[in-house]
């Protein structure tokens, strides 16, 4: 629901005049369970780029630059074994990897103002969250709603391009530019002095990133 109702402000998005009730949620077909239609990311074909360079060129290009932090890849159990028969099961594979992250940047959960969720399926979000240590796992029910999620002042806006359920698929890479268009203040859904931007990429397989920008 957060991410079509950060669609309908963005006109890139392929949801853009689309919006989602959750009546309709309700409504629509099982993919498998507990995943509805809606749960599932889109397939789209397009492109989407960034442009990496120093510090010191990125002052002086039109664009605000928005600085690498951290940037970490890896894995933990799944890389040994198929995901479908991984030792924990239940996991988007983030919990060695997200520790890491926040010591290289220096920084900690609370820390982060907006937040790019990869989602191939809406439940990889919510075990992403609770592994990057935003809430506990017997929270995720009362820190994942509507108001939480949605810009501009929810505890954690996500996904306010619309992510991939919503503005596109592009294997994420339009999650990256969110974030930048965050920490530059240009996001359709921007939020509030927003100076850290993470972006969670890959939950569920082997292996998984994870990126994190500021102003």
């Amino acid at each position: 629901m957060a991410c079509y109702h950060h669609a309908q402000f963005n006109p890139r998005a392929i949801m853009y005049g689309r919006p989602l009730t959750r009546e309709a949620y309700d409504e629509s077909r099982w993919i498998v369970e507990p995943f509805h239609l809606y749960d599932c990311c889109l397939e789209n074909d397009g492109a989407a780029a960034v442009i990496v360079t120093s510090a010191e060129r990125a002052r002086d290009l039109k664009q605000k630059p928005a600085y690498v932090m951290a940037s970490a890849q890896g894995s933990d159990f799944r890389q040994g074994a198929a995901a479908e028969n991984g030792p924990d099961y239940a996991t988007s594979n983030f919990k060695t990897l997200a520790p890491r992250l926040y010591a290289m940047a220096g920084i900690e959960p609370n820390d982060v103002d907006v937040a790019q969720v990869y989602e191939n399926f809406t439940g990889a979000v919510m075990t992403s969250i609770v592994e990057h240590g935003f809430c506990h796992p017997d929270e995720v029910m009362d820190f994942c709603t509507f108001e939480n999620l949605t810009a501009p002042n929810g505890k954690l806006p996500t996904n306010t391009s619309g992510g991939n359920l919503a503005e596109c698929y592009m294997h994420g890479l339009e999650l990256i530019i969110e974030a930048a268009r965050q920490i530059r203040g240009t996001s359709t859904c921007q939020v509030k002095d927003a100076e850290i931007s993470m972006v969670v990429s890959g939950p569920m397989v082997a292996p998984v990133s994870d990126l994190i920008l500021r102003g």
